[in-house]
């Protein structure tokens, strides 16, 4: 039995083009099916996420508009994640002294901002993406509102 006979048929069964495009309707149906099975599966609910996000050595005049309740943004837009918590400190250094060894110190002028941020996201796979941005100790966070933005890194993940 030849794969194609003289009439064109796969097996003597089907014409070759209709099977190509029978295969490739089924195609596109299990990929679509992946894709949406994919996006399903696993612990995708809806979480609380707190980030704790310390912005160094900040002039203290650039403090005054950050506040309580403040909506972060992400490019243009407005984000579910709300400031929840302010506190402002000397800013932390490390200097050297007159003998050359190296001491902690806090500048008189500069301050430390530490942000507390929240907001739901849901969970799933490796990462958590909060407001637009990947949330991990130690990584890089921008504090963005309307009227400001802070760089600070990450200094605590809390998932409720």
């Amino acid at each position: 039995m030849r794969l194609v006979d003289e009439k064109g048929k796969l097996f003597g069964l089907m014409n070759i083009v209709d099977f190509l495009v029978l295969v490739a309707v089924l195609l596109v149906l299990g990929g679509a099916a992946y894709k949406l099975k994919g996006q399903g599966s696993g612990d995708s609910a809806s979480k609380t996420v707190k980030v704790t996000v310390l912005a160094p050595s900040i002039r203290p005049e650039m403090l005054t508009n950050i506040k309580v309740g403040d909506r972060m943004a992400s490019g243009s837009s407005f984000t579910d994640v709300v400031v929840k918590d302010i506190t402002i400190r000397p800013a932390y250094s490390i200097t050297t002294d007159s003998a050359g060894r190296r001491v902690e110190a806090t500048d008189p002028y500069l301050k430390d901002l530490i942000v507390v941020v929240e907001g739901r996201t849901p969970i799933s796979g490796a990462t958590i993406n909060l407001g637009g941005q990947e949330i991990r100790r130690n990584k890089d966070y921008y504090i963005k509102s309307l009227d400001y933005e802070f760089k600070g890194m990450i200094l605590d993940v809390t998932i409720e």
